[in-house]
């Protein structure tokens, strides 16, 4: 089994979980949802098991789900179901091949989805497929990681004596943020940049220095007060995140999940 296979089939695995922290997908979501409007004809570019996409068909015109993962979508059809949603419309399909729906939406959007494709090379052809299906003037809202983010979160735990949060790139190929910028300097106009940096500092170090979180996913192995910190970090950054600032030697994120709303130029 080559890595392309094993990555789908860690995706085809129903134990698989993308995020663990729902207080983190919480955040994102509001991102993505805050820039969408009543009028957009968006697409959910790997929506997973659609979580967030009903919240995101709640606000606009028309929706696609696309995702490739077989799991991923049965477990999506469930949930739109169980919601009573009749706006979405779910496909298989893939992110290396979106010619079908050149021009055709207002607004897209993916969480953690480029991070999937194991190279920058690849990354790149995808993200210009995703440009393609934008009108001129589209909105692309993207919540994707950084390594340089990742290293800034990392090198404040060792400064306070915590190991380093592992990344597993087997599986994840992080952006790195200069050579991002230039490569859509040329398509889009950022209009946005967004952090979670409040939080991070909260949850993955304040906390941290105190209780024990070990592990990754559904094996992830926890200290019960992470269940309120958690939730109480969500709540004090949705009141003051944007107020706190802190400054990183690379990009502006402080932690690996950062946010962009990029509008298509041409």
């Amino acid at each position: 089994m080559d890595n392309r296979e094993r990555i789908d089939a860690w995706w085809e695995d129903p134990d698989t979980v993308s995020l663990i922290d729902k207080n983190l997908r919480q955040l994102e979501t509001s991102f993505i949802a805050s820039h969408l409007s009543q009028d957009d004809q968006f697409a959910d570019f790997g929506c997973g098991d659609g979580e967030s996409t009903i919240y995101y068909a709640a606000r606009v015109k028309s929706c696609l789900a696309l995702e490739r993962s077989r799991a991923l979508r049965a477990r999506a059809q469930r949930r739109f179901n169980d919601a009573g949603l009749k706006s979405v419309e779910l496909v298989d399909g893939d992110v290396r091949d979106l010619s079908i729906y050149s021009g055709r939406f207002t607004a897209c959007a993916t969480q953690r989805v480029i991070i999937n494709f194991m190279s920058w090379e690849e990354q790149q052809d995808v993200l210009k497929n995703i440009w393609s299906t934008l009108r001129p003037g589209g909105r692309y809202i993207m919540v994707e990681n950084t390594f340089e983010g990742f290293e800034a979160l990392n090198a404040v735990r060792r400064a306070v004596g915590l190991s380093n949060i592992i990344l597993h790139d087997w599986h994840n190929y992080f952006l790195h943020h200069d050579l991002f910028l230039r490569f859509v300097e040329d398509k889009f106009v950022i209009e946005k940049s967004h952090t979670f940096n409040l939080y991070y500092l909260l949850t993955r170090i304040f906390t941290n220095m105190f209780a024990s979180f070990e592990g990754f996913g559904p094996k992830a192995k926890k200290d019960s007060i992470f269940e309120l910190a958690d939730k109480a970090a969500r709540e004090l950054y949705e009141l003051i995140g944007d107020r706190v600032h802190i400054d990183v030697d690379k990009g502006d994120s402080f932690g690996p999940i950062q946010g962009w709303v990029l509008r298509r130029m041409g």
